[in-house]
């Protein structure tokens, strides 16, 4: 939920070429350039927004987001009110569907989340702690439910909030097992979760930060009286740096670590996520990430993206499920300011890790919360 504004902010280059009336719309008064800042700015009503799915865990796909802006930011004096209802498919049979609601109310004193989804997930599943050398199968078959709410304390940096989530589906587990009447071992998930959270923003730009810290620290309960299929716990933490190097480039930091108690069910262990690490590969009840990228202006509008980082996971107690794993991650990439009131940068990213490619199209920060 995190990057629902950012996908909808992601306006395709095709809208661009739709009117010859309309050009000055899309070119920025510094320099001419394609620029979707007025756009943006006057933007109410139906947006459908393409997009292009590159997460190697499930390949390669496309979706579609109808976005509904509830007034423009000329008349509401504040980012407005987003609907949007989403889906999307893969070339490997996962597909999914639903609808979302961001809210700024109160002049950004209230930060508003709501989701209700359905979706159907194909991955290859390295089992609990990678204890797996060959992969299996693993179908997700569920209904995702999420309401999260945040109040800015006073007139500070800082959020408090709540948030609650509901996951309920069938697992499959595509064993490899040489029998026609075999279809997989299935069996029921549910994770019913509230969780409670304080995070602290300065960054000068939410999208596409230069400087500015951002920390977010989470912690997560549930047990069988709210639905859930046992006590268990999560802790989160995050935090991002950015500053200036030079008048062109621009570094940043990333730092999270997650932690799950011993009871969590596979399905809820934390994961590595980085660009060129497949979703859930790593799974560990203690994850730890840091990265780096740096930022070189080639011009006003063009930049060179450049990042390293390193993920390690380790479980709890002790066992034949007692293994720890790391991985290392390099890339480069490209972006391109598409939105300069915004600060809104977008482009794309190649990364690698030991076994592992992929690609990635982004909009803002890699790293966007």
């Amino acid at each position: 939920m995190k990057k629902i504004l950012l996908i909808v902010m992601c306006c395709i280059i095709s809208i661009l070429t739709h009117s010859q009336k309309k050009t000055s719309t899309f070119r920025d008064t510094i320099d001419n350039a394609i620029d979707l800042s007025k756009f943006l700015t006057e933007k109410k009503g139906v947006l459908p927004i393409p997009t292009i799915i590159t997460e190697p865990a499930v390949g390669l796909g496309a979706g579609l987001a109808i976005g509904y802006f509830h007034g423009s930011i000329l008349e509401t004096g504040n980012i407005p009110d987003i609907t949007v209802a989403f889906g999307g498919f893969t070339d490997n049979g996962t597909w999914f569907g639903g609808m979302a609601h961001k809210g700024y109310w109160k002049q950004d004193r209230i930060r508003y989340t709501g989701l209700l989804a359905k979706s159907y997930i194909n991955i290859d599943y390295y089992g609990p702690n990678n204890v797996l050398d060959d992969p299996i199968e693993m179908n997700l078959d569920t209904w995702i439910f999420l309401q999260q709410i945040k109040f800015r304390f006073k007139q500070s940096d800082f959020f408090v909030g709540a948030r609650y989530f509901l996951y309920d589906g069938i697992n499959t587990l595509e064993l490899p097992i040489d029998i026609p009447e075999y279809t997989g071992s299935e069996f029921s998930s549910t994770l019913s979760e509230v969780s409670l959270m304080v995070d602290y923003d300065t960054r000068d730009n939410v999208f596409s930060p230069s400087k500015g810290f951002y920390a977010h620290v989470a912690g997560t309960y549930s047990d069988e009286w709210l639905g859930g299929p046992d006590l268990y716990g999560r802790l989160k933490g995050v935090l991002l740096g950015f500053g200036e190097l030079s008048e062109k480039a621009t570094v940043g930091v990333r730092i999270e670590t997650l932690y799950a108690s011993e009871n969590t069910p596979f399905w809820a262990i934390p994961s590595i996520t980085m660009r060129g690490v497949p979703a859930a590969k790593f799974q560990g009840n203690n994850v730890n990430v840091l990265e780096a990228q740096l930022n070189y202006k080639l011009n006003y509008r063009w930049e060179m993206v450049g990042f390293t980082g390193i993920g390690t996971t380790a479980p709890v107690g002790d066992g034949w499920l007692e293994t720890s794993q790391s991985v290392r991650t390099v890339g480069a990439g490209v972006r391109y300011m598409m939105a300069r009131v915004f600060g809104l940068n977008a482009g794309m990213d190649l990364a690698w890790s030991a076994d592992d490619f992929g690609f990635y199209f982004v909009v803002g920060h890699a790293w966007a919360r």
